[in-house]
């Protein structure tokens, strides 16, 4: 008997090694990124890029074939742990855009010290093939920010742009899920030769690291979660901007810079909502060949841009009152300038409404949104544009049983930030309660990726990934506000 064991497990350690190593297919190079520091200049970071081969559909294997995009950054430690997958957000993201930000750069730096750093651009997004990138689709025009209505249907025709050219070269939109994302990781772990992953997840990535723990729960050596979203809140309660727009309203208020002039940042809002619903607001822009186009900005628009550029991080919230003065005073709105611009540049893959459209809402959420929309004050526009983008995509609702909430006992670090105005305390507590071997680091005056900034972070969230316990709490200085005219204190 005992030889028969004895037997059995030879068979299933050979079928282990073999497996592992027939699908150990990555090849890696040298391989150096440039961010464009403060001074403008091109700084090199090096280190090694593969691409990794999976099913589009995990289900039929021999189906057609993606091509995800890895960069490795290489551990400073004698002594390497698990390998660190990084899982950027959107969904829609690229791995690579965050070397252009100093907090993410020092964060990966603090990994380095427990293991080999993996950046994963996900399927249909940054370096990864067939990219949902709207490459080659006419930018926003002129008029297409006037209404809800114009804003949806730019948004319609990019879609089915991007989506005929992604069915002309053999691939299914529908494949472009959270699920099949989730297998993408396990088939990363798999040519990693690895038995287990540390995972880190920031945004968007919190959402697909749960739907991986609970696919894959021995795959995992550990979870850190920053700036979480949970299983059913790829659509947000429209009122929790009405809750956090006050608590900046009296943020501005006390500070030095804008107190005095700029007392009331929600009567302000109202009143600038209230211009832009009665005509839209024309933001001028100068091309390269100095040619002036003209934009024109409703209503509608405008809660857009306040609900995604002006409420998750400091480093933007503290614009805000500029935003908005320029408007209500009549001055040239070169906020609202940067804005435009940000959407007319912007590179985000259309994995964003693969992604959340197949991800959905449960029923209960979905009529709570409902009921929230006529009151709130921007609407329904933080969740723009679904439901309706999904009539070109044509996404698997994936149901209410990937929508509940992850039940975990792997070891999982959380950290929010108290200024992040997206993915609030609130909501990462409610997260925490399946997992029940985790801890919470509340970064105070953090946001959705200042949170990183916070002094000895970085340094924690890698300690963790070493065994180590965090802090439960770090400060940052409070938010200061820009001032509403440049150069004026």
């Amino acid at each position: 008997m005992k030889t028969h064991r004895r037997t059995v497990a030879l068979f299933l350690g050979a079928f282990l090694n073999l497996a592992l190593s027939a699908h150990a297919a990555l090849t890696w190079q040298d391989f150096t990124y440039s961010f464009t520091n403060a001074n403008k200049q091109k700084v090199p970071v090096p280190g090694q890029s593969a691409k990794l081969t999976v099913p589009e559909d995990h289900a039929k294997p021999d189906g057609a074939k993606l091509e995800l995009f890895l960069m490795r950054l290489p551990a400073t430690t004698k002594t390497p742990g698990a390998p660190i997958v990084y899982l950027h957000g959107g969904p829609g993201g690229a791995s690579l855009e965050h070397f252009e930000s100093p907090e993410f750069r020092v964060l990966f730096d603090a990994l380095r010290t427990q293991g080999d750093v993996i950046l994963l651009d996900q399927r249909g997004c940054g370096k990864s093939t067939p990219s949902l990138a709207p490459v080659g689709v006419p930018n926003i025009g002129p008029d297409s920010l006037a209404t809800r209505d114009s804003m949806l249907g730019y948004f319609e025709h990019a879609s089915t742009l991007v989506r005929d050219r992604l069915v002309k070269s053999g691939h299914n939109p529908r494949n472009f899920n959270i699920t099949q994302s989730a297998e993408d990781i396990e088939s990363l772990r798999v040519a990693l030769g690895v038995a287990k992953i540390s995972v880190l997840g920031h945004s968007y990535g919190t959402q697909l690291a749960q739907a991986f723990v609970r696919a894959h729960p021995d795959s995992v050596e550990r979870l850190v979660l920053a700036g979480s979203r949970g299983m059913d809140t790829s659509r947000k309660l429209p009122l929790e901007a009405d809750e956090f727009l006050p608590r900046l309203a009296e943020l501005a208020k006390a500070d030095k810079t804008v107190g005095a002039t700029f007392p009331d940042l929600m009567a302000t809002l109202r009143r600038v909502l209230a211009k832009a619903d009665a005509g839209p607001i024309e933001v001028p822009i100068e091309d390269e060949k100095k040619n002036v186009t003209t934009y024109k900005v409703g209503g509608y628009a405008l809660r857009f841009l306040v609900a995604k550029f002006y409420l998750k991080d400091p480093d933007s919230s503290r614009y805000l009152p500029k935003f908005l003065d320029e408007i209500d005073t009549g001055r040239r709105p070169w906020s609202l300038t940067f804005n435009v611009l940000q959407m007319l540049r912007s590179p985000i893959s259309f994995a964003w409404f693969t992604t959340d459209a197949a991800s959905g809402v449960t029923p209960a959420r979905a009529e709570l949104i409902k009921a929230q929309v006529p009151t709130a004050l921007l609407g329904d526009a933080l969740n723009f544009p679904f439901p309706e983008i999904n009539k070109v995509w044509g996404m698997v609702d994936l149901g209410d049983d990937f929508r509940a909430p992850v039940q975990s006992a792997v070891p999982t670090l959380f950290v929010a930030g108290t200024l992040d105005g997206i993915t609030p305390v609130a909501q990462t507590r409610e997260i925490m309660k399946g997992f029940a071997n985790s801890r919470l680091l509340v970064v105070e005056n953090g946001g959705h990726n200042t949170q990183f900034n916070g002094d000895g972070v970085a340094a924690a969230l890698a300690r963790f990934l070493g065994g180590q316990t965090p802090p439960e709490a770090v400060k940052m200085p409070p938010m200061e506000f820009m001032p509403l005219i440049a150069g004026k204190k």
